[in-house]
């Protein structure tokens, strides 16, 4: 089983050096630019602008009382 496809892993590759991979959001890489932008990087390989994505998501419930 592949976790990236191989566009993702060449545009990967590709990256500028001022470019950070800095996690994973739903099974696609996420990079920092230059400029603080977050890129999420698409199985087709094209880098698109994306909001800030949450490190935890918890799935406890949280209740009062």
């Amino acid at each position: 089983m592949e976790l990236l496809t191989q566009r993702q892993l060449a545009c990967l590759a590709k990256l500028p050096e001022d470019h950070r991979v800095l996690g994973a959001s739903k099974g696609s890489p996420v990079v920092q630019g230059p400029d603080g932008q977050l890129l999420l990087v698409q199985p087709t390989g094209q880098l698109v602008a994306t909001t800030p994505v949450s490190r935890v998501q918890s799935y406890l419930p949280i209740g009062c009382g």
